[in-house]
Order: structure tokens, then C-alpha cells, then sequence
């Protein structure tokens, strides 16, 4: 459930929430179960977009047009009324827009630009101010985090040697989209020193996310968790 408002006062780590509806209030009982039920706060960055998220932007979509073969211009109107379409965010202009919708559009550009396989001068990480939602964009799509080619996923955790990887519980590992000559110069560098050179990191997914990118299945994880349980009550 998302209720607006705005924040009208801070003390300490307490918070206070001023909603713009009474009825958003009135109904917030309605989905709540716990006494303190948790929740996130998504603060919007009122200010107006700076000139480096501006250049970003036009950095994506030129290439995007580019790849396309549509004038600068025109790819940049079509391209804000699918972001207004798949995200639900209204349509804006560069002109007064802030920095949150900015941040926004420019990684919803880059998730475009790596599921269509539209080719970029520079890595993505160049552009996306949220590295773990880059290094989640390429994992979903199959593509280098450093050069955009087709990647496979590499287990900063070494897997082991001669272990099947489809029976690896890939819940315990951390995950990078990598192409074969980056993957293979991760294990020649060795991973501290990878990270370092390309400012990346690995990440750890949740079970429903490894189902969802076909990374791992339940049944896979439910026959894990049941060889598991079984192997603590033989040992107790």
C-alpha cells in the first residue's frame, strides 16, 4: 500500500508523516496485522535535475536514436511516453523536472537500452548512480557489466572445482553478469583486484528473484532446505 504525503517533522530517528488524504489514513487499519507494522520511506529529491543527469540522459537517448535510426528528438519524446507508460510516473520535460524523476528515467534508459541489446559507447555503470540496480539489470539480462556483450553468471564464491553448477544453492552465493574474456579475467586477477580495477560489485539475490531470472528453481531450493533438514536430525 502507498500513501502520500509529506514529512513534517524529524527528531532523532522519528519521523513524522503529514498524508494528503484522510481516507488513505482511515484505511491504512485495513492492511496492517502488526502493531508496528514495517515500512519504507521513498523520499522524492524535489530539486531540479543537475546538469550531470541531464547529460546522462541525453548521453542514452543519443545512442538509443542512434541504434534506432530515429532523429534525436523525436526518439526522446517516444522514449518518455514509454517510461510514463511502464513506470506510471507522469510525463515530464527537462525543463522542471527533479532530481528523483531524472534518476528514474536515466535508469529506466539503461534498462531499456540493455534488454534490446542496444550497444553503448560506455559501460553502464558510467550512467546509473545505483550500481546494485545496474548489477541487477545485467544479471536479468544476461549482459556484461562492463562491456554490454552476452555474459554468463560468475560466483565471486567459488563454486568448486568439478561441482555441477545447476546443484549449487545459489542463495548463499554472489552473482555478477560477466562475458567470457571478463569472467576469465576475474579469475586471473583474482576477485578483490577485479572489483577494484572496474568499480563493480557481486550481488546476493532472493530466492523469488534467482526463480524469476532462471537462476534457480524452488524445487531446487525446497530440495536443498529437505536434504538439509535431514542431515541435522540424523546428527542430533
Amino acid at each position: 500500500m502507498e500513501l502520500w504525503g509529506r514529512i513534517t517533522a524529524i527528531k532523532g530517528n522519528q519521523i513524522a508523516v503529514t498524508l494528503e488524504s484522510r481516507e488513505e489514513l482511515a484505511s491504512l487499519s485495513l492492511f496492517t496485522t502488526e502493531e508496528q507494522p514495517q515500512v519504507i520511506v521513498d523520499v522524492q529529491d524535489e530539486r531540479h535535475l543537475s546538469n550531470l543527469q541531464r547529460r546522462k540522459a541525453y548521453a542514452i537517448m543519443g545512442e538509443i536514436a542512434n541504434w534506432t535510426g530515429y532523429i534525436p528528438e523525436e526518439c526522446k519524446e517516444w522514449l518518455k511516453y514509454f517510461f510514463t507508460a511502464e513506470t506510471g510516473n507522469p510525463y515530464f520535460s527537462f525543463a522542471n523536472t527533479d532530481m528523483t524523476t531524472a534518476k528514474r528515467f536515466i535508469t529506466f534508459l539503461l534498462d531499456f537500452a540493455i534488454r534490446n541489446g542496444i550497444p553503448l559507447k560506455h559501460s553502464g555503470i558510467t550512467y546509473q548512480d545505483d550500481i546494485d540496480t545496474y548489477m541487477y539489470m545485467s544479471l536479468k539480462y544476461r549482459s556484461c557489466v562492463i562491456c554490454g556483450k552476452p555474459a554468463d553468471i560468475h560466483h565471486v564464491n567459488s563454486v568448486g572445482m568439478g561441482n555441477d553448477r545447476k546443484l549449487v544453492d545459489h542463495r548463499q552465493k554472489h552473482l555478477i553478469a560477466l562475458c567470457r574474456e571478463h569472467h576469465q579475467q576475474a579469475h586471473q586477477m583474482g576477485w578483490p583486484m577485479f572489483k577494484e580495477n572496474y568499480h563493480v560489485k557481486a550481488i546476493l539475490l532472493d530466492p523469488q528473484t534467482l526463480n524469476q531470472l532462471g537462476i534457480m528453481t524452488y524445487k531446487r531450493m525446497e530440495e536443498i532446505d529437505d536434504k538439509q533438514r535431514r542431515t541435522n536430525w540424523q546428527t542430533h
